[in-house]
């Protein structure tokens, strides 16, 4: 779970490591996890350069096609959008954690265009997605830098405060 973020991509890198993985819970390119307690039911695909074999275990839900139906980033972004997640988070029991079944999650309702166009749009909502994390960067650096001009500016027409109190 420490591995996923919300808004995020899969982080592989730091994901702990197991000696005899069950196959049930081995996790391959195709595949899409799904948080199914708390109270973000984000989902993710699974990358298709995962280093070595990787499991998902409770409480993630795997996801996994028994046809070529659906792209994997397509499902992910669609069960992320806002009346997915509404239809998730109104059927999630519990009370202080709440769960989402495999039965609710099976009555997601779910569009499928054809494969190309679904590969267009999971395209496009990663491109998005960069975006507004690169806006985001240069909006913090652009903020830094007037910072740093303001605080210059400042210190040339600076005066001794000692000479100012009194």
């Amino acid at each position: 779970m420490g591995d996923l973020a919300e808004g995020n991509e899969l982080e592989v890198r730091y994901m702990a490591r197991v000696q005899t993985p069950h196959p049930r819970y081995l996790v391959s390119r195709g595949d899409v996890l799904l948080r199914s307690r708390g109270n973000a039911t984000i989902a993710w695909a699974v990358p298709g350069n995962l280093p070595e074999p990787a499991v998902a275990i409770q409480p993630l839900f795997i996801i996994r096609p028994s046809a070529p139906v659906y792209d994997p980033d397509f499902l992910a972004w669609w069960l992320n959008q806002s009346d997915a997640q509404m239809h998730l988070r109104r059927a999630a029991q519990g009370q202080s954690i709440q769960m989402v079944s495999k039965a609710t999650l099976e009555t997601v309702p779910l569009q499928l265009p054809p494969l190309a166009q679904q590969r267009l749009i999971a395209d496009a909502a990663h491109l998005a997605a960069r975006e507004a994390e690169l806006m985001h960067r240069l909006a913090e650096r652009q903020h830094t830098l007037r910072k740093a001009q303001l605080t210059a500016a400042a210190l040339t027409g600076q005066t001794h405060m000692k000479a100012d109190c009194k």
